[in-house]
């Protein structure tokens, strides 16, 4: 349970603006706050364009992913990130990712040359090959820094709640509330950058075979997410 004074007010902390948090639970589809990717994706990793009807909101959010004729790309997938930037706080994901060889599900914080800025990403990313762990990273102006996280269960099997605590001198990673790992500024550069808040499926491209596996022609898969919340830090301290 999280125990924190957020304002209303649009406040200055640490050298972010901080906004109100909120929780989606996708019951119907989203307002203006969320945006739904539609457009063909060049990107040397991906063997994904982006469909909006690959999304479905139904009491919930259905991540979706098929194959496709005619395109550079193999596959069809989905995509949906909020318009606005947040900053520092806690972040979590209620999911069920998707199964399958080449087969990716993320829950993700990025900036990058895109919205004018330096690469800047904090992610949670789940590997359809191996359902057992998950796979955390961060980059701070392009550079990257990985590891991959045991679960101790298979999170193919049901709803579990990941996520990933902010703050401006370490981030903490969650699984179901308890701490898996932890970052701090001592041991290397941690993101800055206020960032859009994103939740994907993909396939990757055969580039990225040795670390995703590769997804067959027919392969579709999805992903399930319940909910999504974001609590903004504050100067009190966050307790879990």
């Amino acid at each position: 349970m999280f125990r924190m004074w957020v304002s209303v007010a649009i406040v200055a902390f640490a050298g972010q603006a901080v906004a109100a948090g909120f929780t989606e639970r996708f019951e119907n589809a989203p307002g203006r706050s969320w945006a739904i990717a539609d457009y063909d994706f060049d990107h040397p990793g991906f063997d994904t364009d982006w469909r909006r009807e690959m999304i479905r909101f139904d009491g919930g959010l259905t991540l979706g992913l098929a194959p496709r004729t005619g395109g550079n790309n193999r596959f069809v997938g989905s995509a949906l990130r909020r318009r606005a930037t947040t900053g520092y706080g806690y972040y979590e994901a209620t999911l069920r990712p998707a199964p399958g060889a080449g087969i990716v599900t993320g829950f993700f914080l990025y900036t990058g040359p895109a919205y004018g800025t330096r690469h800047d990403e904090i992610d949670i990313e789940f590997l359809g090959r191996s359902m057992t762990s998950m796979i955390i990273t961060t980059f701070v102006d392009g550079n990257r820094w990985s590891r991959e996280i045991p679960l101790g269960f298979d999170a193919r099997d049901g709803l579990h709640r990941y996520g990933f605590d902010w703050q401006r001198d370490q981030i903490r990673w969650f699984v179901d509330g308890r701490e898996v790992y932890r970052r701090s500024a001592a041991d290397g550069p941690l993101p800055r950058l206020p960032a859009r808040l994103f939740v994907n499926l993909w396939a990757a491209s055969p580039a990225l075979a040795d670390w995703a596996g590769q997804a067959s022609e027919a392969q579709t898969a999805s992903a399930r997410v319940a909910q999504i919340r974001f609590v903004p830090a504050s100067p009190t301290t966050l307790n879990y």
